[in-house]
């Protein structure tokens, strides 16, 4: 195994002894990340000082970075931003766990897999840019993202893990991929939302995972929480269940009227009306012309 010493912003290239096969790379400050060589292929397993800003090259010492390490750069709380490449394709769990810094990440549609508590902990992350590679979101694996106010759900994700986003206090905007099945227990516990559209394809929602917040006598119903989504699906057994509001929305009401912004919901736009309108007269217009040439004959 080659270990080797690289820092975010390389200055100069340092001779280093025989004993030693690779180059290690100096730095103008002490802040840098570590990364092994293993087949060919790099993994970033941890860092040194006191980083801020990282940007991580697709090729180290010649070899692709295919993967941010379990615990990599856990705990960094000088990390405010880092540029991820798009050969990484796994990051593994608790990468970035407690990095209250970080303000914003975009995984690369090359990852396909993102380890459980991954984010857990990051206050200030506020925007978050998901793989379309990734099928399942896993347990705490953006849970207190205290920061974070909207998330989209891409429908290649057909899990998400149990408190998976639990403690997302500004969390007011999801929307929810068409390909979703389960949604774990407490995954949107202590969250901001006051509804949520649940597509028809969700088969199960585990305890406490919509609608709950904490209290002192422990888990309490949030005032005026609405589950929307379809008659008959889990998600009206699941309001049923748990005594919560629900609306039935069927895709159209729910791309167009169903969006609540502030707590209000948004009419359908008169643009759309409109276009409707002239669709229903065109159809009777030639219905009743097709009449009239029948007759004619």
């Amino acid at each position: 195994m080659k270990k080797i010493i690289l820092s975010a912003a390389l200055s100069a290239i340092t001779a280093v002894s025989a004993l030693t096969p690779l180059s290690a790379y100096a730095a103008e400050n002490d802040a840098g990340y570590v990364y092994t060589i293993i087949n060919n292929e790099a993994t970033i397993t941890g860092f040194e000082g006191e980083p801020v800003y990282i940007d991580i090259p697709e090729t180290v010492g010649g070899c692709r970075v295919t993967e941010i390490r379990d615990n990599a750069f856990y705990e960094c709380g000088s990390l405010k931003h880092i540029a991820l490449p798009e050969t990484i394709e796994k990051i593994g769990h608790h990468a970035f766990y407690a990095c209250f810094s970080l303000q914003s990440i975009s995984i690369p549609d090359s990852v396909k897999e993102i380890g459980m508590g991954c984010f857990n902990g990051c206050e200030s992350l506020s925007a978050v840019s998901l793989s379309d590679k990734i099928t399942r979101l896993p347990d705490s694996c953006f849970r207190s993202c205290t920061s974070l106010v909207s998330i989209d759900i891409n429908d290649n994700i057909s899990e998400i893990g149990d408190f998976c986003f639990s403690g997302c206090t500004s969390l007011s905007s999801v929307s929810l991929g068409n390909t979703l099945r389960y949604v774990g227990d407490c995954s949107f516990y202590m969250c901001g939302m006051d509804s949520l559209y649940v597509p028809p394809t969700v088969e199960q929602l585990g305890i406490c995972s919509l609608g709950y917040a904490p209290t002192d006598s422990g888990a309490s119903q949030i005032e005026g929480f609405t589950i929307l989504g379809k008659k008959k699906s889990a998600a009206n057994s699941y309001a049923d269940e748990n005594s919560l509001s629900f609306e039935n929305a069927d895709d159209f009401v729910q791309a167009f009227a169903i969006q609540r912004v502030n707590g209000q919901r948004v009419a359908i736009p008169s643009v759309f009306l409109l276009a409707g309108g002239i669709i229903i007269l065109i159809l009777s217009f030639s219905t009743l012309s097709g009449r009239k040439r029948k007759r004619n004959k």
